[in-house]
């Protein structure tokens, strides 16, 4: 599989298959109270076969990239050695938990969270995220700008793995606000309105952030997050085999494309309004279709639900306005600083008084430990950096540390204290500002001076490197 985008499709759809297995055991440990149903075994079953698939087809490619020379973390591609670290930790605990756990420590007969929540299988769900992740990290780090179905699919397994931590509070698994869910007999009412309240708020809490991920490190087409929404839907609704609800999560979709594509005509991309429509999407609609059945909450109650779910997801969208670690250009000094909605639209200048040029240069430093963002800049695209064989990210890592490491060495003393303090800092990691101005004996407007000209002579580099790709033919 030469094609990294049939091998994230593989993994997908083998990915998909372990997410299945993992809901249908989760319902065959609550279809019955105290009571584990035989199809448990056929869920574990679906677990089994897709990871030991998954696992058999990355080590293949790992041992084919090892015998192509590559060196072992470039073995596989790009965003997969995660994986495959993860499948090998995720067979570990998979041993522990059904060879010791389950029998000595929590019994066979264990349900609820005394089942779920055992050290092996928080370890299991952990792997499993990261497993399930790897197409969604891969596409990131290629610098892919639109997300595709499969990437869409990674995004919505990942989903559906957090919310399988989380199945204890889920209100499409756990309607307390029906009339007709069967609450325990003498459960409390304040109980059931606490419960539902809060499972309420932390699904849309994690819808949103699931939307603001995406929306903020790719282009999303029309239906993408009613996509990612349903086959979420589909897979937790599984646990009680509550199907009527999965229209509640479409709906949620629904509004969420509708939201962006309204946005659009405005620059830069939508986040904590994004986030606020997606929790009050989910909240209204599903207290819409907790009405269809009667509810055993005042009016009083479920809209102020709906109105704190809007409030948090808008709080939340604010203090994540980046969506993805490192993904923001912060401020420059003196530079004009680039607002953080417009990060992914800025595109590469070649007028050198351009103050977007050491901006982006800075980002890109920033995101030197975080491939799924630096995939993402616009460097990246530029000829001499992007190359026809590895992914965007490590190809412009490689350039900015060899720009750096030349011109640490120059033989001008204030372009090679510029590259000393760029290599320090970016690639070394060495310590704080405080720390690299006390290792090169600057004063603090003496090291910011010799920083902001770092990003200049940086961005120069890669200017002549971007001219010379260009005008060289390639040869065929």
């Amino acid at each position: 599989m030469t094609d990294p985008r049939v091998f994230d499709a593989v993994v997908a759809a083998l990915m998909g298959a372990l997410v299945l297995g993992a809901y249908i055991t989760a319902y065959a440990y609550v279809i019955q109270p105290n009571r584990i149903d035989a199809v448990a075994n056929v869920g574990y079953g679906i677990v089994l076969a897709a990871w030991l698939a998954a696992t058999a087809i990355l080590f293949a490619a790992f041992g084919a990239g090892l015998r192509a020379g590559k060196p072992w973390d470039r073995a596989l591609p790009d965003g997969y050695i995660g994986s495959l670290a993860a499948a090998l930790l995720f067979g570990a605990a998979w041993i522990v938990d059904n060879g010791y756990w389950a029998k000595g420590v929590v019994g066979p007969d264990a349900v609820g969270l005394d089942a779920l929540f055992t050290p092996p299988r928080l370890i299991e769900m952990a792997a499993a995220a990261v497993m399930v992740s790897g197409p969604l990290r891969a596409a990131a780090r290629r610098g892919e700008t639109t997300a595709g179905v499969v990437t869409l699919l990674s995004a919505s397994l990942l989903l559906s793995v957090l919310t399988f931590a989380l199945q204890f509070v889920h209100p499409l698994i756990d309607p307390w606000a029906s009339a007709q869910y069967a609450i325990p007999a003498g459960t409390p009412s304040w109980v059931g309105k606490n419960v539902g309240v809060a499972a309420l708020l932390a699904q849309s809490l994690v819808l949103a952030g699931a939307g603001l991920l995406l929306n903020s490190g790719f282009k999303l087409r029309p239906g993408s997050l009613t996509f990612v929404f349903t086959v979420h839907g589909l897979l937790v609704t599984i646990t009680k085999l509550h199907m009527s609800y999965v229209p509640v999560l479409i709906i949620t979709g629904l509004a969420a494309d509708a939201w962006i594509a309204w946005s659009a005509r405005r620059p830069g991309r939508p986040s904590a309004s994004l986030c606020a429509v997606i929790g009050g999407a989910f909240a209204l609609a599903y207290m819409g279709r907790i009405l269809v059945d009667g509810t055993v909450w005042g009016g009083s109650l479920w809209s102020g639900a709906v109105l704190a779910c809007i409030m948090l997801c808008w709080l939340m969208g604010r203090l994540l306005r980046a969506g993805l670690p490192a993904a923001m250009v912060a401020t420059l000094i003196p530079a004009t600083p680039i607002a953080v909605e417009i990060r992914n639209e800025i595109r590469w200048t070649r007028d050198p008084a351009s103050t977007v040029r050491p901006q982006l240069v800075r980002a890109a430093l920033d995101d030197l430990g975080t491939p799924e963002a630096l995939g993402r800049s616009p460097l990246g695209g530029l000829p001499g950096v992007a190359q026809g064989s590895g992914s965007a990210a490590a190809n412009l890592r490689a350039v900015l540390v060899d720009v750096i490491s030349e011109l640490a060495a120059s033989s001008q003393p204030r372009d090679a204290e510029a590259g000393r303090l760029l290599l320090d800092y970016y690639v070394k990691k060495v310590g704080s500002h405080e720390v690299i101005m006390e290792r090169l004996h600057l004063s603090r407007p003496t090291f910011y001076r010799r920083l902001q000209r770092g990003f200049q002579l940086v961005a120069e580099r890669i200017d002549e490197m971007s001219e010379f790709a260009g005008s060289v033919p390639v040869a065929r």
